[in-house]
């Protein structure tokens, strides 16, 4: 089969042309980077035949595919020829000039010769935003409304975002995407005109800065040349500075801008309250989505909107404060309300792609409660086993150990919590002697020495699902509870098929949950000289079927378990092999171990997870599957994309716990 599919990819005639269809403005539509990428080769051939509309969509799509600046300047150079002193050649002139003088006049210039076409509205309303021009932004604004310009889910959500402020505040907001809405809703609808809305983009100009900052009544912060980021600098002393306001942080802006302040940082809705001083937000939340959001478009697609619509996009953010709520509601004994909030959340969910995760969340509130008692343990050490994936999502860097699941077993016997022990302790019902010797010693807590660590550091198997759910809850109350704790309050648990996916194939900053939809940049250099220092770079999707291991990035060793001088990378069920060994010494079983290996045998992938293949196959939040393979599967079943099975407790399945911080 795998010949197969090398010959196909070697046929020029079976790769299938995209084809190339209208770039929506992200007020309307926001699809996956890949997409625009895909969108923007398509486009560059059309552009060929001088069309004014195809360069334009060529522009457009290779902005929203984040292509470099010099790559939009030589697609602008083109324009310049191809096109000149067309409507759509300013534009986009305009657009890559952003906030100067040259951009006030090709967008002039755009306007001039098509005052009608709405799709340089968005940009003419930020652009009158920036020069505080008060008259045009408000024909631009009623201009893209009039001409439905953003997507009526948008404008929902865009007025659930004003809504979650208390009167006269100021909204720090990022990108133009989730900027231009509320000014729409300001200027064309009047709602919450009291508010003054800061776009970080701007607010890295100083003279829109000391303009803007005169009109609303604020006073200036001291600038800081040795910052890295400009605007995590702002966002963090714009309250020092006017403490006479209430400053709010959109739930779109992006965590690197706002990681300083994320102990003042409390959610309120839509957006985060920055307070000096603990508050409860979790009134604040009840009462704005009570008395103050608009939800009925979360639950009936009123205007027939697609997956990709703009407002459905970000409708993921009602997920954070629904879920603190949910839990309030619950805790009161308001059930009915709490069920009614569980049917909203499940269906943002499942139009979202958070179905699994969700359901993961809500089914794991109504299983029964391990009691919260003290207990020593080391938070810091918690905090650092764990990488980031994405978003909020972190993953520990190794399977769970002996010594971590011990402790949970532990804590059930010191709080003669005797049931819950019997019920959660290792499952040995399936052996017999000498296995069953094996596994006992395997799994009994040791204080490990120098010289001897025992199986401590070894992944905990023979564990139920039920198990691995009760250890993932406990860790949670003993996170929530301990005082030195870096997050506010987060949720350990086991991870869906896709968040396990994207982890194991260690992508930095990934544009979505699918692993097929993913674009890396790879190495290609010669057989057998993986690690060249000057390898060709290439930009890859994931769904290529020879991807198969997390040292993809070495495309020669996308599909090989072993490594060029024939080691294996992995603890698998292995065959013999060529690897030189250890001092000159064939390691055993070929990959080094009979059966488990201890974590961190093997090198880890890109962000910094090990043993992520091989080893044990690990759980995932569907009872019965597990991913990645293990030491009893042979390495073509011990993939980034393998799903395996198990019906009990296996030697051959453990499981990896993932954190999602709910609350910074």
């Amino acid at each position: 089969m795998k010949r197969f599919v090398c010959l196909l990819a070697l046929i020029p005639s079976l790769v299938f042309a995209v084809t190339p269809e209208r770039i929506l403005p992200k007020t309307l539509v926001i699809k996956p980077v890949t997409w625009y990428a895909a969108q923007k080769q398509a486009w560059a051939t059309e552009a060929k035949s001088g069309n004014t509309q195809a360069w334009f969509n060529y522009y457009t799509a290779a902005v929203f595919a984040q292509s470099s600046r010099a790559d939009l300047a030589q697609i602008l150079q083109g324009m310049s020829i191809a096109i000149p002193n067309t409507y759509e050649y300013w534009l986009a002139k305009g657009w890559y000039d952003a906030f100067n003088k040259e951009a006030h006049d090709a967008l002039q210039k755009a306007y001039t010769l098509n005052p009608e076409q709405p799709d340089g509205y968005g940009l003419m309303q930020l652009y009158s935003e920036f020069t505080l021009d008060e008259s045009n932004r408000k024909k631009f604004s009623k201009g893209l409304y009039s001409k439905g310009q953003v997507s009526p889910a948008l404008l929902n959500y865009s007025y659930n975002v004003l809504m979650s402020l208390e009167p006269n505040a100021v909204l720090i907001t990022e990108g133009e995407g989730t900027t231009t809405p509320l000014f729409v809703l300001q200027d064309a609808l009047q709602v919450r005109t009291d508010v003054v809305v800061l776009n970080l983009e701007m607010l890295n100009h100083a003279d829109y800065v000391q303009r803007k900052f005169a009109q609303a009544g604020l006073n200036p912060i001291e600038a800081n040349a040795s910052v890295t980021s400009k605007s995590s600098w702002v966002c963090s002393q714009l309250p020092i500075a006017n403490q006479h306001k209430k400053f709010y942080y959109a739930l779109t802006v992006g965590r690197d801008n706002i990681q300083s302040l994320k102990e003042y940082l409390y959610v309120v809705g839509l957006a985060s309250v920055h307070s000096a001083t603990s508050i409860n937000n979790v009134s604040l939340i009840k009462d704005n989505l009570e008395k103050k959001f608009m939800l009925d478009y979360l639950q009936v697609n009123f205007n027939g909107e697609m997956d990709s619509d703009a407002g459905r996009a970000f409708s993921s953010n009602y997920l954070l404060p629904m879920i603190l709520l949910y839990e309030a509601y619950q805790q009161e004994g308001q059930l009915e309300k709490a069920k009614n909030l569980r049917t909203i959340m499940e269906k943002v969910a499942a139009d979202t792609g958070k179905k699994e995760m969700i359901a993961h969340y809500l089914d794991a509130t109504v299983v029964e409660t391990i009691p919260y008692f003290p207990f020593a343990m080391d938070v810091k050490s918690w905090e650092d086993d764990f990488r980031p994936v994405s978003g909020l999502i972190y993953a520990g860097n190794t399977e769970v150990t002996n010594a971590q699941y011990n402790r949970f077993l532990e804590y059930l016997q010191i709080n003669k919590l005797t049931d819950l022990h019997e019920r959660y302790k290792f499952d040995f019902s399936r052996y017999e002697e000498p296995a069953l010797a094996f596994m006992t010693n395997y799994a009994l807590p040791r204080t490990g020495t120098k010289k001897n660590r025992y199986f401590n550091h070894y992944p905990a198997v023979n564990i139920s699902y039920e198990a691995a759910l009760a250890y993932c809850e406990w860790l949670t109350e003993q996170y929530n509870h301990a005082p030195e704790r870096k997050y506010k309050k987060v949720k350990f648990r086991l991870p869906s098929v896709d968040e396990w996916q994207i982890a194991a194939a260690g992508i930095k900053n990934p544009t979505g949950w699918k692993l097929n939809e993913q674009e890396v940049e790879v190495r290609i250099t010669p057989k057998g000289q993986e690690f060249d220092k000057n390898p060709e770079l290439k930009k890859v999707l994931l769904n290529d079927p020879e991807i198969q291991y997390p040292w993809f990035r070495y495309f020669g060793l996308r599909n090989s378990p072993i490594n060029n001088k024939g080691c294996y990378l992995g603890n698998f069920k292995s065959e013999p092999c060529d690897c030189p060994g250890y001092k000159g010494n064939k390691p055993l079983n070929n990959d080094g171990f009979a059966a488990m290996s201890p974590t961190k045998s093997y090198f880890p992938n890109d962000i910094g997870l090990y043993d992520v293949v091989g080893n044990v196959a690990e759980m995932i939040n569907e009872k019965g599957k597990a991913c990645g393979g293990s030491w009893n599967h042979p390495p073509a079943e011990s993939t980034i994309k393998s799903i395996n099975t198990y019906t009990n407790p296996d030697a051959a399945v453990g499981f990896r716990v993932f954190m999602e911080i709910i609350e910074k």
